[in-house]
């Protein structure tokens, strides 16, 4: 299964929209492997409610038996993190290749 690419933008904005897409992803990657990839490196906006879909989505797929790991989180994506207090989260998701 491919990874899910994160939008450029992942904000109160688009949550609403991005939110079915990534529940029918869950069901897709959750049968096929133990962990699914999203890909950050593309986000170049980000809001508290983006981040708590994006924590919602890994809710989602831990509650299936899946891991998430994120690959290439942006600098934005990384800095809305932090000033939420979520860093260190957003740095266990990710994998060693996007360190």
């Amino acid at each position: 299964m491919s990874a899910l690419q994160l939008p450029a933008e992942l904000s109160v904005y688009t949550v609403a929209g991005l939110r079915p897409q990534w529940l029918a992803w869950v069901e897709q990657v959750a049968a096929s492997g133990p962990a699914a990839d999203a890909d950050g490196s593309a986000v170049d906006q980000v809001d508290g409610a983006g981040v708590q879909l994006l924590v919602a989505l890994q809710h989602s797929l831990a509650a299936r038996g899946c891991a998430l790991r994120l690959r290439g989180a942006s600098r934005p994506l990384h800095d809305g993190c932090a000033s939420l207090g979520m860093a260190r989260w957003l740095d266990e998701l990710q994998t060693p290749e996007a360190s």
